[in-house]
């Protein structure tokens, strides 16, 4: 199923906003000035996360002694300890800032998930952990000339002034956490992440420890040499050029920075809490699936509206138009919106949605709508990755409904753990049919599942993939049966039932466990026949019309009428055991 064929807009093209572009120019969607503002936070963010993990790396050496810290800073911090390095890391840090306070001020709640509050507030605490020693690292060295080894700055730390100690500890770890956090809600919507995600976590806890590590040893080996000899530290402070008049102008400039910043901050609050006040509460409503109804936060997005009155919704990447986790369906008021703009865009495009499925954390409406979330608010990243366009549509399906017979005397004859053992080997077995064949699982059946095939490309070629995975379904039931040979009172035998038809394909069940299924008379078809071959004495019983649609033909039979309960009319159906090669 294409992403052409499964959009179906519910707005006519001469609606207002509907303007369709010139003959030959394709329509390219606009981007916007919240599109602009995440990517320069997170290539900004890259960049600062690249030189705190070099420089943790390096503290890491520590553990070895502190010549080795500073011979490793000449190879590992090459990069950034130049004036186009010191420049970048600079300008992407108060772009960084400026741009998450400004993130911070757009929000119109502070109703926050734990990651984004524990995110939102590191982000607030590292220049008032950090600046002090990047002015005395970096800035220093450029007005006077000094020099700032780890020599020097492990013996001024743990000699000098041990109460920095615990801020530089807090400052490594909180803008590690920071940086982790924002990395991973950038990378977990990736299909390769959960594969990966258990690695990086061994890495990101790998990391910060072995650097705490390397700068506790280093600072112990300071004090050792300062005890052994009290004139060492005075003497690599006056080499490197440090002087306590270059220090004191050094920290009355943080202290500046950190007035302007906290008043900054102080400001922004103030600001916010009086535009909050201000808010028009008698604005347009939102109605969600359920009827519930809520006043539309003047500027705010549609998920900033459902979290300031506490209503749980999808949103895996944070609001940022990666995951799609939450994507609603518009049923009224699509015509008030804009189109998407390029985020939004590119993600929908990725899922192959309609027009009327639209992402909250994308739109902010300002007229009356009615929503439909599409995804639990328990969401993951792979539920972001699936389908868009699966909203209610018929389609041309092979149904495949496959039954262990004998199920009721296995429980009598087994013990309840023993019998779901051998139910779950038979599922496992039934599904990796299905994975290795192009078949969806759609729903379980007790002691049988229904799958679809030909969701995805031709019907012919879903008919001939369904026989196939029947004939995968019998093999891997065979060495099943092997397998458990003595733990079973008699082989599981099955029964399988397929059949083609029109049937009505879509997201079905409670938000929170969705599936996609079918529904209609192909199904019900398909379940009888799998019923009917009990009486066949065959445990395969296909319709005449999958053969007919995927051209398949098999040698010396001819179909057989029956009537199935449920039709008027009669079908052809071919009852066997042997099933043809159809690759």
């Amino acid at each position: 199923m294409t992403s052409t064929e499964q959009a179906t807009p519910t707005s006519q093209a001469t609606t207002p906003r509907r303007i369709d572009p010139p003959a030959g120019e394709a329509r390219r969607p606009r981007r916007s000035w919240n599109a602009v503002l995440s990517a320069t936070r997170l290539w900004t963010g890259l960049i600062l996360f690249a030189f705190v993990l070099f420089h943790l790396i390096n503290h890491a050496f520590g553990i070895i002694s502190i010549e080795i810290q500073d011979r490793v800073a000449d190879v590992l911090m090459a990069p950034w300890y130049n004036p186009i390095g010191a420049a970048v890391v600079g300008f992407a840090a108060i772009i960084h800032i400026a741009v998450n306070l400004y993130t911070l001020w757009s929000r119109r709640t502070l109703r926050l998930k734990p990651w984004e509050a524990v995110q939102y507030i590191s982000g607030l605490l590292i220049p008032w952990l950090i600046i002090e020693h990047a002015l005395a690292n970096g800035l220093m060295d450029e007005l006077y000339g000094s020099t700032s080894s780890y020599a020097v700055m492990q013996g001024f730390l743990w000699v000098v002034a041990p109460y920095q100690i615990w801020k530089q500890c807090a400052a490594l770890i909180v803008a590690w956490v920071h940086g982790v956090i924002g990395l991973w809600h950038w990378l977990r919507v990736r299909s390769w992440f959960d594969r990966s995600q258990t690695l990086l976590l061994i890495i990101a806890v790998i990391i910060p420890v072995l650097s705490l590590a390397g700068f506790i040893s280093a600072g112990n080996e300071s004090i050792r040499m300062h005890d052994a000899n009290p004139e060492y530290l005075a003497g690599i402070l006056a080499e490197a050029g440090w002087n306590w008049d270059d220090l004191g102008a050094m920290y009355q400039l943080y202290v500046s920075i950190m007035r302007w910043y906290w008043g900054i901050l102080i400001a922004l609050a103030v600001l916010w809490i009086i535009r909050r006040a201000r808010s028009d509460r008698k604005a347009a409503r939102i109605t969600i699936d359920g009827g519930k109804s809520m006043a539309i936060l003047p500027g705010a997005t549609l998920l900033e509206t459902l979290r300031a009155n506490n209503i749980p919704h999808a949103s895996v990447c944070g609001g940022r138009g990666r995951c799609t986790t939450c994507r609603v369906v518009v049923q009224n008021g699509l015509d008030h919106l804009p189109s998407p703009e390029a985020v939004e865009s590119a993600a929908l495009k990725r899922i192959g949605s309609p027009e009327r499925v639209r992402l909250a954390c994308q739109i902010s409406p300002t007229q009356a709508m009615t929503v439909s979330p599409l995804l639990s608010a328990k969401a993951t990243p792979s539920d972001g990755r699936r389908p868009g366009a699966l909203l209610g549509r018929e389609q041309l399906v092979t149904v495949l409904f496959v039954d262990m017979r004998g199920s009721t005397r296995l429980g009598e004859a087994k013990l309840p753990f023993d019998t779901l053992f051998i139910l779950n080997q038979f599922f496992i077995e039934m599904t990796a049919a299905l994975r290795e064949t192009g078949g969806h699982y759609a729903n379980f059946t007790g002691d049988g599942l229904m799958a679809i095939y030909g969701l995805q490309g031709a019907a012919e070629a879903g008919c001939r993939d369904a026989l196939r995975g029947a004939q995968a379904m019998l093999d891997r039931l065979k060495a099943l049966n092997e397998r458990l040979e003595g733990d079973l009172p008699e082989p599981i035998r099955i029964g399988i039932g397929i059949h083609t038809g029109e049937a009505i394909v879509g997201e079905m069940g409670p938000p929170e466990a969705r599936l996609v299924s079918a529904i209609g008379d192909t199904v019900n078809t398909a379940a009888r026949l799998e019923s009917m071959s009990k009486e066949f004495g065959e445990p395969v019983v296909i319709s005449e019309e999958t053969l007919r649609i995927g051209r398949i033909t098999l040698p010396g039979t001819e179909p057989v009428e029956t009537t199935v309960r449920g039709r008027q009319q009669s079908i052809g159906v071919f009852p066997t055991g042997t099933l043809p090669d159809t690759t």
